[in-house]
């Protein structure tokens, strides 16, 4: 592994992982609207109509033409999606509820509260409230096109398909989008210590990884095929690697698109060189070219990036902290890539001014957790390596430099996937 002196850098890592996700995209797929949430557009969404596609009413009440009072058409004539009438002569009104077509020859619509009908010589005629100003021209008409033109592009591509863009694509016409797969994710978890359940006896830790990281995964718009656990050989190692970067440890249910998306393999532990790891020689052994061996930071000192054929491995620390802030700080940036966002490197980044000193590490870029709330950043404590309580408070990770960063002035910061369920968020973006 690569001196930690001349490890590389957390930006240079980052650009390094972005563009290798960016060259191992997969092809689009074409996807419903209502399953395509979360997902990137491969392709602009143009309105396949003109929206709305015809003139129609924005109120209850009635389409008049002319001056009134208005003969009231019979309520079988009343206009409705499915039968649109023929156009009103002046002098007569047609019953209309919002979203009605509009019939050519209307003037306006008069909203239900602001008419009257009587019976006047066996004829209903409507009759409107002198004070109203329904009858100005075009009054309650949304008129056809008015929120897009037919080939109006309505969703750029590269742009994340939220419900509100899936119900813009389904009004607009569209069945599918082509959109990028969610990335595939595999979780091989190492250590003979580690357990599962219950409290650890001596020499044992209980898992913090298994538990949390498929949940992360999600959150940043990855999907987790499959969790594995091994021991510290590099046989099985290497078994659980081959099968991942092949797609053979996913579920039998899994759909073509699935199987064809972008993987990522996480691993945890065995990544510092040492004679317990694991992980360089399981790689070496598969062939697989080695991106990144090392980051000047802390913790996640030891973290790796390496592809293997058509996947990439994202090595993280076994310390609970040093491997979230590898899986935060770079296996976010693999999984935005893959999924097709541009410059994933720059994603989920944001400022804050530090309402406090942000202490550094000795040498190298510290990821210190940290709270944002009315009066700035300040550090959410117990952040030591091997520490999650800190994380668990956090709504960001602080990039700090080895100097620190003196209250007052501004750091980067390291979104966490979800802070938004933390509620209240002040920052300096």
């Amino acid at each position: 592994m690569t001196d930690q002196h001349a490890a590389t850098t957390l930006a240079d890592a980052r650009r390094r992982a972005a563009a290798a996700a960016v060259a191992l995209r997969g092809p689009a797929v074409p996807t419903p609207p209502r399953s395509a949430a979360g997902r990137v557009l491969a392709e602009p969404v143009l309105a396949r109509t003109q929206i709305p596609h015809a003139a129609t009413s924005a109120m209850d009440g009635w389409a008049v033409a002319g001056p009134g009072p208005w003969r009231l058409r019979p309520a079988g004539a009343a206009p409705s999606p499915a039968h649109p009438p023929g156009s009103p002569a002046p002098g007569e009104a047609v019953a209309v509820v919002t979203g009605s077509p509009i019939p050519a020859g209307v003037d306006s619509v008069l909203r239900a509260e602001h008419g009257t009908v009587r019976a006047e010589d066996g004829v209903d005629r409507l009759h409107a409230d002198p004070t109203t100003g329904d009858l100005a021209a075009g009054r309650h008409i949304r008129p056809a096109g008015a929120e897009a033109a037919a080939g109006e592009m309505l969703l750029a591509a590269g742009s994340v398909v939220t419900p509100a863009a899936a119900a813009v694509a389904a009004v607009a016409g569209h069945d599918l989008l082509s959109v990028r797969p969610a990335p595939q994710v595999t979780l091989i978890c190492t250590g003979e210590e580690v357990i599962t359940v219950g409290l650890p006896a001596p020499g044992q830790v209980r898992d913090a990884f298994e538990v949390s990281v498929p949940a992360a995964v999600e959150a940043m718009g990855g999907r987790t095929a499959a969790v594995r656990r091994v021991g510290d050989a590099v046989e099985p190692l290497v078994e659980e690697l081959a099968a991942a970067a092949h797609g053979d440890d996913g579920p039998g249910e899994a759909t073509d698109a699935e199987r064809a998306a972008p993987r990522l393999i996480l691993t945890t532990g065995g990544t510092a060189g040492s004679a317990a790891d694991a992980l360089h020689p399981a790689l070496e052994q598969l062939g697989a070219e080695l991106l990144v061996d090392g980051i000047a930071m802390r913790p996640g000192h030891p973290t790796l990036l390496a592809r293997l054929g058509d996947s990439l491995v994202v090595g993280m620390p076994g310390n609970p902290l040093a491997g979230f802030a590898a899986l935060l700080s770079l296996g976010g940036v693999v999984l935005d890539g893959l999924a097709g966002h541009e410059r994933p490197e720059d994603r989920r980044l944001g400022s804050g001014r530090a309402a406090e000193e942000l202490p550094g590490a000795r040498r190298g870029t510290r990821l210190l957790p940290v709270i944002l709330d009315r009066a700035g950043v300040v550090p959410a404590g117990r952040d030591g390596s091997a520490m999650l309580r800190g994380l668990a408070a956090a709504d960001a990770l602080a990039e700090v430099p080895a100097g620190g960063v003196a209250a007052g002035s501004p750091a980067r910061l390291h979104l966490l996937p979800w802070t938004a369920d933390r509620g209240e968020v002040a920052w300096d973006a």
